[in-house]
């Protein structure tokens, strides 16, 4: 394994194809991306094209039958899973559905990866996670479960969580789905905040158009669109309201008519 200093690079992938057991077709197909360190990639493009799959296969949950994910400069085709766990350490990533322990206190929920992947003390795990719930703004909530707070909460923890091993890169599987617009934007705002403060490397999958053009303009992200597995393109804000591309022209106007039809969205 490289050790790749100040390098740029922090997550990558190279072609690679991703099928689940039993599938048709591939749910990634010969898919190529790269993640700066300081950079925001949005992935956007209409559900069930591969997006969530994509965001588990960067964060090594799911290995892809071909291809190969680079982690700062560290091939996980290539170490042994010792080594892999501490590389996969680096990258974080949020859930739809906050992926939290049901049975632990939001509290718990945040030593429990401290426990398992970190050498601190009681004391510097218990401080760590007050600076984490302040920087989130939920400070005040340690000893409730997660059914016990808000959705947006909910969704703040994920982000805590993510946090708290300090990692390169977080990976954000459509963090706004279910939230009313006014706490999305907040949740989408303290995303920003963590990316600016901390210059953590951000890859956001959605589905919501506003939220991704927002983004890129306020922030100069790029916005990569995803259909059937491949990235038909990285584009700015404007670049992809001018696109030509049928499938992009349609899911940009929102039109019924063109090639993008409902089973698209199964």
């Amino acid at each position: 394994m490289r050790d790749i200093g100040n390098e740029k690079e922090v997550l990558s992938c190279d072609r690679i194809q991703f099928a689940y057991h039993g599938a048709l077709k591939p749910v990634i197909q010969d898919l190529t991306l790269k993640l700066n360190r300081s950079e925001v990639i949005i992935v956007i493009g209409p559900g069930g094209q591969g997006k969530t799959t994509l965001l588990k296969i960067l964060s090594g949950l799911l290995k892809p039958q071909s291809g190969e994910v680079v982690v700062q400069g560290a091939s996980l085709n290539q170490i042994s899973n010792r080594n892999r766990r501490l590389v996969l350490s680096r990258i974080a990533m949020t859930f739809q559905r906050s992926g939290l322990f049901d049975s632990m206190t939001v509290l718990e929920n945040l030593l429990f990866p401290l426990r398992e992947l970190k050498a601190l003390s009681f004391q510097e795990s218990l401080d760590l996670v007050q600076r984490v719930l302040s920087q989130v703004e939920i400070v005040g909530s340690e000893s409730k479960f997660p059914h016990e707070i808000s959705g947006g909460m909910q969704k703040r923890l994920g982000i805590a969580r993510a946090l708290i091993l300090q990692p390169e890169a977080i990976l954000y599987d459509d963090p706004t789905a279910g939230l009313d617009p006014i706490t999305s934007n907040h949740i989408m705002d303290l995303i920003l905040q963590v990316h600016q403060g901390k210059g953590t490397a951000t890859l956001i999958a959605t589905s919501d158009l506003d939220l991704a053009i927002r983004v890129s303009q306020q922030y100069g992200a790029k916005i990569a669109f995803l259909y059937q597995g491949n990235l038909l393109g990285t584009f700015s804000a404007q670049a992809l309201r001018e696109s030509n591309q049928p499938v992009i022209y349609q899911f940009v106007r929102g039109l019924a008519n063109g090639p993008l039809a409902m089973r698209d969205y199964e």
